[in-house]
């Protein structure tokens, strides 16, 4: 059994150090899956179909089931490719 890491609570001169870091960290966003339905055309569903990390220079992927990964140059742009099977929504949580 391995221990779990210790949340480290930084001096403020530590903090310093690391502060522009931590101000990068990613943006969490959702790949959201609308369906409809065919004979009204309303909406009948939705769901997150994939999780993503949005860095200043890319964005990561990965599907709710695990299976799916990949990297892009920007959230939008995830988007704009699975859209091309699915009707597609990025969300900002």
């Amino acid at each position: 059994m391995t221990a779990e890491p210790n949340a480290w609570t930084p001096e403020p001169e530590e903090y310093e150090l690391v502060r522009e870091e931590i101000r990068r960290a990613p943006k969490l966003f959702a790949l959201c899956e609308l369906d409809r339905d065919e004979t009204e055309w309303e909406l009948a569903e939705g769901r997150v179909f994939a999780w993503g990390l949005a860095f200043d220079d890319h964005a990561e992927v990965i599907s709710t089931d695990g299976r799916g990964r990949g990297t892009f140059r920007s959230p939008s742009r995830a988007a704009e490719l699975f859209a091309h099977t699915a009707e597609i929504r990025l969300v900002y949580p």
